[in-house]
């Protein structure tokens, strides 16, 4: 039931955002939206009820890394909160914004959003 679930929402999504491939997305590959990579994961087996969204910013500005960062920490103290979506900082250093939320509750606007 989830798996149909995730699909009809990444479907519906597809159409909003005016995106031809959808199972590419439901396939765990990134995708590009106004310029932005993300990827929706979904894993049936170990977190049916979830799904994560990454968004990859890319690296910050190197000439101003600090400011990157100094803005990067505030904005995650002003969104904390229970299952409240965070930035990050990868291995590679891109900038990466992540959010975990119920496949139940989400829906195509709010995604795209």
């Amino acid at each position: 039931m989830s798996r149909s679930r995730f699909i009809d929402l990444v479907n519906e999504f597809c159409v909003l955002a005016q995106l031809d491939e959808p199972a590419l997305l439901v396939g765990g590959s990134a995708i590009q939206v106004g310029g932005v990579d993300f990827i929706i994961q979904y894993d049936e087996e170990h977190s049916p009820e979830h799904l994560i969204v990454y968004c990859d910013f890319g690296h910050p500005p190197a000439d101003r890394l600090l400011d990157a960062y100094e803005a990067l920490l505030e904005t995650n103290m002003v969104i904390y909160g229970a299952s409240s979506p965070s930035f990050m900082l990868g291995p590679d250093k891109r900038v990466t914004f992540g959010y975990q939320c119920l496949l139940a509750d989400v829906r195509a606007p709010e995604l795209l959003s």
